[in-house]
This record gives C-alpha cells, structure tokens and sequence, in this order.
C-alpha cells in the first residue's frame, strides 16, 4: 500500500477485525469448557447417587448369603451379586473417569516390588485365558527393575485395561505380557507389550480405540463388553504417568498393545508375602460414633461392631456428629466421607479443631469411590480409610490397631460373614 493511499481507519478496521475474531474464538472455547465441566460433573453425580443405594444392596446380600438358603436361593443370590458388581463395576468406570476428565486426581508415589506386581497380573491372565483355551505368558525382560517408585494400583489398572481387550479380541491362540525397561537420567523408562493372535484391528478402529465409548458405535460396545470407558482411562493415566499407550494391529493376525512410563529409582526392599491363614479376629473394646446417612449401611455397620465386641451411637449427619462428639467420649468415629450436610473432609477439619480429648479421637473414613485417595483423607486429619461395600473382615483389620481389647474370644458368626 503506497503511502498516499494509506489510510489510518483501513489499519483500524482490520485490527478490529482480528479482535473480534480473537473474542469469538475465546467465547466459543469457554462455552466448549464450561460444557465440558458440567457434562462431568454430571457424572460424578450420578454415578455418586447410584452408587450408594448398590453398595447397600451389596452389604445386604452379605448378610443375606450368611442365612440358611436352599440351593435355588442359593443359585439366585450368586446371580444377584454377579449382576450387582457388574453394575458397580460400571459405576466405578464412570466415576473415575469423571475424576480423570476433572483433573482433580492425584498418583502415589509409594516403592513398590514390580516384578511382584506383574507376577500377580500374569496369574490372572492366565486364569482367564485358560477359560478361552488360549496359551499364555509373563516375560519380565533382564532389564527390567524390581524396585520402583510409583502408582502400583494404577500400573495395574491400565495393564488389566490392555488384556481385557486382548482377551476380548482373541478367539484363538494366545495372550502374552512383556515387560521391559530402560534407565534414562536417573529414572526408569518401563515399557509393557500386550500381544494377542485375535482379530485385529484396522485404522479405523485403532483411531477409535483409545477414545470413550460416546466415540464409539454402541454395537461395538454391546459387542465386545465393558463400559467403553477403559481404554480411555488407561490413555489419560498413562499421560499421568509420563507415558503413552497405542496399539499396532494387522486385522486377521492380532493385535500389539503397547503402554510406557517414567518410574522413579527406589532400593530393594526385601518382600514377605504371607500364605498363611487370616489371623483369627480377637474382641474389640470401646465406644464407636457412625456417622453414616444411609440406614441400610447404619444397619450392616451395627451388626458388624456389635460382633467385634463394640458398643456404637448412630447419627445421620455431620452436625449431629459434632454435637454428641463435644458432649460424649468415644474412642473412634466411623465417619462416611459424602454427606448431605458436610463432607467427612470437613468434618474431620472441624472435629480436630473442637477442645480436647474430642480434637485426638481417631477418625476411619468409609470411603465410596474407588481405590479411594488415600493421601487426601490422611492429610485431613483422619486416621485410616475402609472401602465400600463395607466387608467385616476389612472393617475389622483397621480398627483393630485403635480399639484392641484382650486377645481371645472370637466373634461367633464373623468368620462366616466377614471373609470378605
């Protein structure tokens, strides 16, 4: 443009230009985002709301499978808890990937025995291969390291998300896991090879592959099983990890899944692994506080203290809590961690600032989400965590350490109805 023709508000008017343009993008990327957000905390919710009422369906089958049940009945409770951990399976898939899609989740970083760990999803590889008839193998290559640094649950999460999915796909032949690793600058570069001989896969569907089920056809769903959430997840915690997954496949011939991630050096710790039988479950003694709102878990939870030797006061809400804890003595709160009124987070938050002894009493979260965070409990002030559905035995285990009474008498039916 030659100086005499320059005019100030053309120069204007195209600034403008890309200021608008610039506002438009920028609204349209917020309104995608704030989608985003609510479509997860949609889910959350949900899965939140569903999960509760299963857990106490779960609870309740427990007990029920204890009572004396003729073989028809017996044969339709094993159906009953088959289609209900299914369903919470679902749940715990939709939740956690709410979580994953939030950002708001968090690694360990604990050492762990990794050829331990692998040994232990080899065994159940070959479990369920042989189901199928298909070989099976766990090769842990010369280079890879037995202690490390890192998330083990979710380690093992994404590797049984990859051999589901072989397992799957393979009709025939065999399901094999290769693990291998490399050091590069002070921290290990693990890689894991999940081969089949199945059907394959082609472009397409490798595209498709690692993306959630709302990407997917619903018969390929149906088809193949699963919440169509797996994959997805086993992506993001891999990218949580310092890692990728992929897949190489040629259709006819079978598939190769492949997952890596950077793990932290750590010392060999020598591993004691205990084949002997759970030890046997001794009295309790004390006073326990249940914050618990849902009366089918007030219930379960009453029956399992009262055969641990517990004596127990039931309260539906947070605020209750906090009133019978600043006028009674109890030696520990069972607290539920999602409550109508306030969660067990600050719950816990306030009852360590009330005066003492009620600030020092021992808190147990019952924690509903799956592989619960246990850092985020812990670091609230609570004391230890226990995982719904709420088995006996498990309860037992932790509150064991703060409620130990004389050794000796064992509770009468605990056996049978707490193994799990």
């Amino acid at each position: 443009m030659q100086a005499e023709h320059f005019r100030p508000q053309d120069l204007f008017a195209q600034i403008q230009g890309l200021v608008d343009g610039l506002t438009v993008e920028r609204s349209a990327r917020d309104a995608a985002e704030a989608a985003n957000k609510a479509k997860t905390e949609l889910l959350a919710m949900v899965g939140h709301e569903l999960r509760a009422p299963m857990e106490s369906v779960i609870s309740m089958i427990d007990l029920l499978k204890a009572s004396p049940l003729d073989p028809a009945q017996q044969r339709y409770t094993d159906m009953i808890v088959q289609a209900t951990q299914r369903l919470v399976h679902v749940l715990d898939d939709v939740l956690e990937y709410a979580r994953l899609e939030a950002g708001g989740f968090e690694l360990d970083g604990a050492p762990f025995d990794l050829h331990e760990l692998l040994h232990d999803v080899g065994f159940g590889l070959k479990a369920r291969a042989s189901q199928k008839g298909l070989t099976n193998s766990i090769d842990i290559g010369a280079s890879c390291p037995r202690a490390v640094a890192g998330d083990a649950a979710r380690l093992r999460q994404v590797l049984l998300s990859l051999i589901d999915n072989a397992l799957k796909f393979t009709a025939e032949g065999s399901v094999r896991l290769h693990a291998s690793g490399i050091d590069v600058d002070g921290l290990w570069r693990l890689r894991f090879d999940v081969s089949d001989t199945g059907s394959g896969h082609s472009r397409a569907e490798r595209e498709l592959l690692f993306k959630p089920a709302l990407h997917v056809p619903s018969a390929t769903v149906r088809q193949n099983g699963g919440t169509g959430l797996e994959l997805a997840m086993a992506r993001q915690l891999a990218e949580l990890m310092g890692g990728e997954v992929g897949c190489n496949s040629v259709v006819g011939k079978g598939s190769l899944y492949w997952f890596t991630l950077a793990a932290a050096h750590k010392a060999a710790a020598p591993q004691v692994r205990s084949e002997s039988e759970p030890e046997p479950l001794a009295k309790l003694s004390g006073r326990v506080l249940v914050v618990e709102d849902n009366a089918v878990n007030r219930m379960l939870i009453a029956d399992y203290l009262e055969e641990f030797g517990l004596s127990h006061e039931m309260v539906a809400s947070a605020s209750t809590a906090l009133l019978s804890l600043a006028s009674k003595h109890y030696d520990l709160v069972l607290m539920d961690a999602m409550m109508p009124d306030l969660d067990g987070i600050e719950t816990t938050k306030r009852i360590r600032g009330l005066h003492a002894p009620a600030s020092e009493v021992p808190i147990v979260a019952l924690v509903s989400t799956k592989n619960g965070d246990r850092g985020t409990y812990l670091s609230a002030g609570m004391d230890a965590y226990v995982a719904k559905p709420i088995r006996g035995r498990e309860l037992y285990r932790v509150l064991a350490p703060f409620l130990a009474g004389k050794a000796g008498d064992k509770p009468a039916s605990l056996a049978a109805r707490a193994a799990g």
